[in-house]
C-alpha cells in the first residue's frame, strides 16, 4: 500500500509539473498577444493623429489660399467727401459741384463711368453730368467738379422753380461710379455715393460754404 501511495503521488508530482509546464507557454502566448495588440492600438491613435493634423493644416492652408485671392480681387472702396456746391461764376443757371476721393488702399483704383447729379427730397432732381474716367494711385486724393444745371430735368425749363422759392432744403448730391483695380480690371464695383446738403431753394447753393461733408457709400 505505501509502494502504491508513493507511486499515486510521484503520478501526481509528474502531472502538476507537465500542468505548470503547459501554462507558462499559453502566459507567455497571452503576454506576447496583449503586447501585439498594445502596439497596434498605439499605431492606429498615430495615424489618426496624423490624418488629423494633416486635415488641420490642408484647412489652414486653404483658408489662407482663400483669404490671399479674395484680397487680390477684393476691390477697396475710396473715401469719398463732398467739398462744395457753389453758384458758377461763368453762368448764374449752374452750380459746381465739388466732390473728391481718397484711396485707402495699396492698389491703384480705375474710376469711370461717372455720373453726377444734385437731388431735393420730394421736389426737385438735375439732370446727371458725366465725369472724365481717371486713375487714381495709392493714398492720393482727386477732386471732380461737375457743373449741374439748375433746370429741371423733368420740364426742362431754364432755372425750373428755383427763382420764385425762398428757404433752405435737405438734400443729396449723389455721384454713380464705376470702380476697378488697375491690376485686376476684369473685376469691378459700382458705387452709389450719397453727400447730404441744406440747400438753398433760391440758386441751389450749399448754405454753409464748403461743407466738407463725409459721403455715404452703397
Amino acid at each position: 500500500m505505501k509502494k502504491e501511495d508513493a507511486t499515486t503521488k510521484k503520478e501526481d508530482a509528474t502531472t502538476k509539473k507537465e500542468e505548470a509546464t503547459t501554462k507558462k507557454p499559453e502566459a507567455k502566448e497571452s503576454g506576447a498577444t496583449f503586447t501585439v495588440n498594445c502596439e497596434d492600438i498605439q499605431k492606429k491613435r498615430k495615424l489618426k493623429v496624423t490624418i488629423y493634423v494633416i486635415v488641420i493644416v490642408a484647412v489652414i492652408v486653404l483658408a489662407g489660399l482663400f483669404g490671399l485671392i479674395f484680397t487680390l480681387f477684393k476691390v477697396p472702396v475710396p473715401r469719398f467727401m463732398l467739398d462744395d456746391v457753389s453758384l458758377d461764376p461763368i453762368s448764374s443757371s449752374k452750380v459746381l459741384v465739388k466732390l473728391s476721393s481718397t484711396n485707402p488702399s495699396s492698389s491703384t483704383l480705375y474710376y469711370s463711368e461717372m455720373s453726377l447729379h444734385v437731388q431735393l427730397e420730394e421736389i426737385f432732381e438735375t439732370e446727371r453730368v458725366y465725369l472724365q474716367s481717371t486713375l487714381q494711385e495709392p493714398d492720393e486724393r482727386t477732386t471732380w467738379t461737375g457743373v449741374v444745371a439748375r433746370n429741371n430735368a423733368q420740364y426742362d425749363k431754364p432755372d425750373g422753380t428755383f427763382q420764385v422759392r425762398d428757404g433752405v432744403e435737405n438734400g443729396n448730391v449723389i455721384a454713380e461710379v464705376k470702380i476697378q483695380k488697375k491690376s485686376c480690371m476684369f473685376n469691378s464695383k459700382r458705387l452709389r455715393v450719397t453727400c447730404p446738403v441744406l440747400f438753398n431753394l433760391k440758386d441751389l447753393t450749399a448754405v454753409i460754404s464748403r461743407p466738407m461733408c463725409t459721403c455715404k457709400v452703397i
